[in-house]
C-alpha cells in the first residue's frame, strides 16, 4: 500500500509536469518576432532584434517610398547557368530579385517600419514569388551611418535545382553599383549575402538608373 506522503509527492508532480510541458510548448510555438506590422498569403514584415548587441541603428528614420522602391529595384543576382523566367539585366545571368509587384508591396511596409523600429531593432520581410526560380524572398534591412544594410539569407536556395545538383552560390549584386558601398566601408558589420547601400546618392539617381549600369565588382553572397 502505498504511503500517504508518497500519493501527495506523485499527486503534485503530475500537474507541475504539465505546467513545465506547457510553458515549453509556448516558449517554442511563440512569436518570432518582436512586432508583426503586416501579415498576409502575400508576405510580411517584422520588426525583430538585432542580434549584435553592440549595434545601434539609425531607427527610427524616414526614407520615401521612392527610395525604398528604387533600393529594391536594383538588387540582383547573377548565377553561373542562366536562370529561366527571371528579368535579365545588362549580360546575361544577372536577373532581379524583386519583381514590380513585390516592389509595390514591400516599399510602403519597409518604410513604415524603419519609422517604427527601435535602435536595436531590424525590419524583416517575407514576400511570396510564385512563377519565379525561387519561391519566396527574405531578408531584413536596417540603417546605419548614413546607409541601409541589406541581408539576403534566402529561404528557397537559388543554387538547387530539379536535376538534384548543387551549384556555386550566386553573385549579389546592385544597380546602380555607384550607390553601392564598397566591401571594405564596415568589414566588421558586413555579413554574408548583405549589401550597403548609399541610400541618400541612390535617391540623387533617375528612378529608372538601375538598369544602366553594369556593376563591375560584384560581392559573393550564399543563399541558403
Amino acid at each position: 500500500m502505498m504511503h500517504p506522503s508518497m500519493y501527495k509527492i506523485q499527486h503534485y508532480r503530475l500537474p507541475l509536469m504539465a505546467g513545465l510541458l506547457l510553458i515549453a510548448s509556448s516558449c517554442s510555438t511563440g512569436p518570432e518576432h518582436d512586432i508583426t506590422l503586416h501579415e498576409t498569403d502575400r508576405g510580411a514584415v517584422y520588426l525583430d532584434r538585432i542580434s549584435d548587441r553592440s549595434l545601434q541603428a539609425a531607427h527610427p528614420i524616414t526614407l520615401s517610398t521612392d527610395t525604398m522602391a528604387q533600393v529594391l529595384r536594383g538588387v540582383a543576382v547573377k548565377e553561373n547557368r542562366e536562370l529561366l523566367g527571371g528579368l535579365i539585366l545588362g549580360k546575361p545571368g544577372a536577373v532581379l530579385v524583386f519583381r514590380d509587384e513585390d516592389i509595390q508591396f514591400l516599399a510602403p511596409l519597409l518604410v513604415e517600419g524603419l519609422t517604427k523600429a527601435a535602435p536595436d531593432q531590424k525590419v524583416s520581410f517575407r514576400v511570396v514569388q510564385r512563377g519565379m526560380p525561387w519561391e519566396s524572398t527574405a531578408g531584413s534591412f536596417y540603417a546605419y551611418r548614413q546607409s541601409l544594410y541589406l541581408t539576403l539569407p534566402w529561404l528557397i536556395p537559388l543554387s538547387e535545382y530539379g536535376d538534384g545538383l548543387q551549384a556555386p552560390p550566386p553573385t549579389i549584386l546592385f544597380f546602380p553599383e555607384a550607390a553601392k558601398r564598397p566591401d571594405s566601408y564596415d568589414n566588421a558589420r558586413l555579413a554574408e549575402s548583405t549589401l550597403i547601400i548609399d541610400y541618400a546618392l541612390l535617391a540623387s539617381f533617375p528612378a529608372d538608373s538601375t538598369g544602366t549600369t553594369t556593376p563591375s565588382n560584384p560581392r559573393r553572397g550564399a543563399c541558403r
